[in-house]
């Protein structure tokens, strides 16, 4: 009687070990999901950031070029 209590008891336990390695597996499987999404959301932020400086760059060098124009102007002015 007592063995086969115990063959019950062993075969409960095994089930649960086996749920709770599917449920750890699962787990393991959505931490390498949400991973992989962060790595990808943080490099097109940085790409996004990236453009951005590239563009208030280029902006700032348009604005450059104007003023040194506006200021060739002036001199051609001063001199008349």
């Amino acid at each position: 009687m007592q063995a086969t209590e115990i063959a019950r008891e062993r075969d409960t336990l095994n089930l649960k070990v086996e749920t709770l390695r599917n449920e750890l597996d699962q787990a393991k499987r959505e931490v390498a999901t949400v991973r992989r999404s962060i790595v990808e959301e943080k490099q097109s932020l940085e790409q996004r950031l990236d453009e951005e400086r590239k563009g208030k760059e280029r902006v700032r060098q348009q604005l450059d070029t104007r003023m040194e124009e506006v200021q060739r102007r002036k001199s051609k002015f001063a001199c008349l």
